[in-house]
């Protein structure tokens, strides 16, 4: 039976607290630094820096340098839009680096940041910052299986799993965290794991290296085998990165290759690429497309 307790994690997860002041629209403070996205009630979103508020309308200036004034009326949301400014123009932030295709990275989101994430639109996961340093995550398959016959090469399908991890260091050039996985699949070749494990990432928010390792505390229906993965991402254009992790796991001959370009933006971020098994002399077996999509609410 499908654990529907993980899911209900993943949905409470992924959805922002309430804030106080939901009855009554806040306005962004005036801020000549950040760059602030204001959702209109009509018309296109507007980005830029708020220079001044009165009691009836805020003053902006576009990311191009133009002033716009708004009324207080017409401020749907806002939020704070994450990067730099470049002189090619505004360069945003990949927020989604708490992992590359599959595997983990170092990073934690901020406290209080979600992201919903789905492969495939029939596995879906949730992501939630406890705090700076502590974040949690899990996810799970809608339906029995991948699909009808099973992706799997044993027979196992459905999978669902669970992740803490807590960030040891956390700064912009590195970061190092310690975290525990809990995944388990069904069908004939089914089985669990629960695997502890230490992650480090090197490198800036657009070109990094992750080095993982891991070995299981609880298991059932896998062997006693400790767990590597090494990846990495890189920044070639303004929205796009290069990404691609290899995984040696218990009881798989070879490596489990993952590979693919991330486009984002400060809110969105949609993977695709592909997956495949690696032998000995560095073969690779046919490729399984990937896709993947996160949402940042």
């Amino acid at each position: 039976m499908r654990p529907l307790f993980v899911w209900s994690l993943v949905v409470a997860a992924a959805l922002p607290p309430l804030p106080a002041s939901a009855q009554q629209k806040a306005l962004p403070p005036v801020d000549s630094n950040s760059v602030i996205v204001i959702g209109r009630t009509k018309g296109r979103d507007v980005s830029g820096r708020v220079v001044a508020i009165d009691d009836t309308s805020l003053t902006i200036v576009t990311l191009k340098s133009k002033q716009v004034v708004l009324p207080r009326r017409s401020v749907e949301s806002w939020h704070v839009r994450r990067g730099i400014l470049t002189a090619k123009g505004f360069r945003d932030t990949d927020l989604n680096t708490h992992r590359l295709i599959f595997g983990p990275t170092a990073r934690t989101l901020e406290r209080g940041a979600s992201y919903l994430e789905t492969y495939f639109m029939f596995v879906w996961a949730g992501t939630y910052g406890v705090s700076d340093r502590v974040m949690i995550s899990g996810g799970t398959a809608i339906g029995e299986s991948w699909d009808s016959t099973s992706a799997h090469p044993t027979g196992a399908n459905g999978p669902a799993w669970l992740d803490a991890r807590v960030g040891i260091i956390r700064s912009p050039k590195a970061a190092v965290a310690l975290g525990a996985l809990w995944g388990t699949w069904t069908g004939p070749g089914g089985g669990s794991l629960g695997n502890a494990y230490a992650v480090v990432t090197l490198g800036s928010n657009d070109h990094a290296v992750t080095v993982m390792g891991g070995y299981p505390f609880a298991r059932n229906n896998v062997a006693n085998e400790p767990t590597f993965m090494v990846g990495g991402e890189t920044r070639f254009a303004s929205h796009l990165k290069l990404i691609a992790e290899a995984w040696r796991v218990p009881e798989t001959p070879g490596a489990h290759a993952g590979w693919g370009v991330r486009w984002f933006n400060d809110r969105l971020a949609v993977s695709v690429g592909g997956i495949h098994r690696l032998d000995s002399q560095l073969r690779a077996f046919p490729v399984l497309p990937w896709l993947d999509v996160a949402f940042r609410p």
